[in-house]
């Protein structure tokens, strides 16, 4: 880490919101709770549209599962962004040290590089493999691909405290 970077992380760290956070009993407690439950919510979504994607249950519109559950993924990948920062901030300099903190952040990054692909290549050819057929190579590795990402992000935040 360069100074400019120390710099920023140190008056994140003591900050008026960092020193409430650590002041207030309950507060770190429950925004790692409201974190983990959003992650939950996140990883439950990705992953059952992901099994749709990879064969699963062919009898579903995929253009039904999506309008379902990705409203659900998007809310609640908000909620796990604001509760994580808020988890950092308390912290900051020593966490963006971390190497499964960056590793966590890079994983993030692909999984949305791969929804990208999906949402503006795979996803326009829907309507071929929406219901009863097999969905498309590059769709099925693309959920994978999701799959092991997320799976990746959730080993890395949990080995956060442990590297």
């Amino acid at each position: 880490m360069n100074l400019a970077e120390t710099s920023w992380w140190l008056w994140l760290e003591n900050s008026a919101l960092s020193s409430a956070i650590r002041q207030w009993l309950w507060l770190y407690p429950m925004i790692e709770t409201t974190h983990i439950l959003g992650l939950a919510i996140v990883f439950g979504s990705v992953a059952l549209f992901d099994f749709r994607l990879l064969g699963f249950s062919r009898h579903l519109l995929v253009t039904d599962m999506a309008r379902y559950l990705l409203p659900w993924a998007y809310l609640s990948f908000a909620v796990v962004v604001l509760s994580g920062f808020l988890l950092f901030a308390v912290d900051a300099t020593e966490i963006a040290a971390n190497p499964a903190f960056r590793l966590k952040l890079l994983l993030l990054c692909t999984t949305g590089i791969n929804a990208a692909f999906f949402h503006g290549v795979a996803l326009k050819s829907v309507k071929f493999w929406n219901r009863g057929v097999k969905t498309p190579v590059v769709v099925r590795a693309i959920a994978i691909i999701s799959l092991v990402l997320w799976t990746g992000v959730i080993i890395c935040g949990r080995l956060i405290a442990y590297v």
